[in-house]
């Protein structure tokens, strides 16, 4: 090669270099290396070949070629990469193929001889094209009007060509997976549902999102000094509790350890922090804090769980009053029917008629007893169901009351009922159900007793609980009382059928159920301490509420 010529080659080869260095723009790097490479080889057509991904297919992506000889871009697109698999090998063997004569090429290669004849190669040179150590295509310059030899002297500009090209393919490869990748961290950044924020060990706030910006309420003017100092004391003042938010945060920044915590805000929203150290070459570098809204989330579950007891408060109602109207009412019209079937026979024998009352007087006692029976259902399904409404109540005129209830309905007893107050007049919030109270209590009383007279001392006066003024009312009975591992159970839903065990059914559970809607009390004790055998002491405290005059 002469001085001249070998000028110009190294001349090409420095503007060659210059196209692939900084920003380039690929295709027109590629295409005018191509035409100067191809007048400075002589060669009719400079073509570059890509394999596929999957390594199963090569086309033609640029190419180059004199005047006068057809181009065959179009025509080598998506090749089975099996037809050159001769020329690949050889490849392999000495990292570049050179044909002289297409023609005398060796029976192995009829392939790549019938590839190259189609587009009327004579002669053919190719180097590889390396990404990443392994070939992915080829810079291929072919002589078209005549053969050629190329000489190894020209192989040195040539391969460094191909190096140079493979070079920047794979940098330029790689700058695009990184900014397609960044570009997809960015996306990723911004369409999360989570507010995303990022400090630097120096308090600098190096990262944020949009939905943080929106989530935290965060005017541009903090943002744009991005210091999480500052940052923070405008978000410290949304919160319930800072000063925890704030302890937790800074053992956080001490620590390589991840976090978690549930942070609520005075307007009632609730968010879920999640944080994370942001480690380089094994050192901490800053945070990651990651914030999600669960307010919608988090009242559903409450709404969830309300409804969950709902359901399971109304399938014990059910299974409760099934129960009670099951034991009861079929004991009432076993009365009933047994009474009846007692007056049929007494009708049969003609006999006296004189004992027909008492029959009749224990069917009409059994009704009345049904009746009250479905009236006490109703009421605590009314009571367990709806919100109940209170209204000022004096309590001496509904005892009264229900004393003399208790004094008709007990004729047969011998009752003596004596009442000690400390006002004339005690006023509560209640309504209608403090009655059914009284009643309950006094007619337990009267019933589980087996005394010839029946005493209840009625004891009314305050008591002062909480700063709070109640109106305490103890019932005294001298009845057969109530055993202590049975004094809290009195009081549940369920049936007995020991009729020896006071109260089990309805009555003390609506008795109950009545005096806590009055945010009220109930509970019994022993009349005597340490002997349940000599009565009972039925003990209620409902809030005193004071009437002006």
């Amino acid at each position: 090669m002469s001085l001249e010529s070998r000028l110009n080659f190294e001349k090409v080869i420095s503007s060659i270099s210059s196209r692939f260095v900084g920003r380039v723009n690929l295709d027109e790097a590629i295409n005018s290396s191509f035409e100067d490479m191809g007048i400075v080889s002589k060669a009719d057509r400079v073509t570059l070949f890509l394999f596929d991904d999957n390594k199963k297919f090569f086309g033609n992506t640029h190419e180059w070629c004199s005047e006068g000889i057809n181009s065959q871009l179009k025509n080598l697109q998506k090749v089975d990469i099996r037809i050159i698999s001769w020329w690949i090998n050889q490849v392999k063997k000495i990292s570049f193929i050179n044909i002289r004569d297409v023609s005398n090429l060796p029976n192995g290669a009829q392939s790549v001889k019938k590839f190259m004849e189609i587009q009327s190669i004579q002669s053919f040179l190719a180097f590889p094209i390396y990404i990443s150590r392994a070939i992915t295509g080829f810079v291929c310059f072919s002589k078209i009007k005549e053969k050629i030899q190329w000489k190894g002297k020209d192989f040195v500009i040539l391969r460094i060509f191909g190096q140079s090209l493979g070079d920047t393919i794979e940098l330029l490869n790689a700058e695009k997976a990184l900014k397609e990748s960044q570009e997809l961290l960015r996306a990723t950044f911004e369409a999360t549902a989570d507010g995303i924020l990022v400090v630097d060990i120096n308090n600098v706030i190096t990262h944020l999102n949009e939905r943080f910006i929106y989530m935290w309420r965060i005017p541009d003017e903090v943002i744009d000094q991005k210091d999480f100092t500052k940052l923070l004391n405008y978000i410290l003042d949304q919160l319930n509790d800072p000063d925890k938010f704030l302890l937790k945060l800074r053992n956080l920044e001490k620590s390589s350890k991840d976090g978690y915590d549930m942070i609520f805000f005075k307007d009632g929203r609730i968010f879920e922090q999640y944080s994370c150290p942001l480690i380089q070459d094994e050192e901490r570098v800053g945070r990651v804090w990651s914030f999600k809204d669960i307010t919608e989330h988090q009242h559903a579950e409450q709404e969830l769980r309300k409804s969950e007891n709902r359901y399971r408060e109304a399938y014990e109602r059910a299974e409760f009053f099934k129960d009670i109207f099951t034991h009861d009412i079929n004991n009432i019209f076993h009365n009933i029917k047994s009474s009846a079937e007692l007056i049929s026979i007494l009708k049969e024998k003609s006999e006296s008629f004189d004992n027909l009352d008492e029959f009749f007087q224990i069917i009409d006692n059994q009704i009345d007893r049904g009746v009250k029976l479905i009236n006490n259902v109703r009421k605590l399904s009314k009571l367990e169901e709806s919100e109940i409404s209170l209204k000022p109540v004096e309590i001496n005129g509904i005892l009264d009351e229900a004393i003399q209830f208790a004094n008709k309905s007990a004729q047969e007893k011998k009752l003596d009922i004596q009442i000690k107050k400390v006002n004339n007049e005690l006023y509560v919030d209640a309504n209608e159900f403090l009655l059914d109270v009284f009643e309950n209590i006094l007619h337990n009383a009267i019933k589980y007793n087996q005394n010839e007279s029946v005493k209840i001392q009625v004891d009314i006066t305050k008591a002062l609980l909480d700063k709070k003024n109640y109106v305490k009312m103890e019932f005294k009975d001298n009845g057969f009382g109530i055993i202590d591992k049975k004094k809290k159970s009195i009081f549940q839903k369920g049936h007995n059928k020991d009729n020896n065990i006071r109260g089990m059914g309805i009555g003390l559970s609506l008795v109950k159920k009545i005096i806590e809607s009055y945010h009220g009390k109930i509970w019994v004790e022993n009349r005597l301490e340490n002997d349940y055998t000599k009565g009972s002491n039925f003990i209620v405290e409902i809030p005193e509420i004071k009437i002006s005059k």
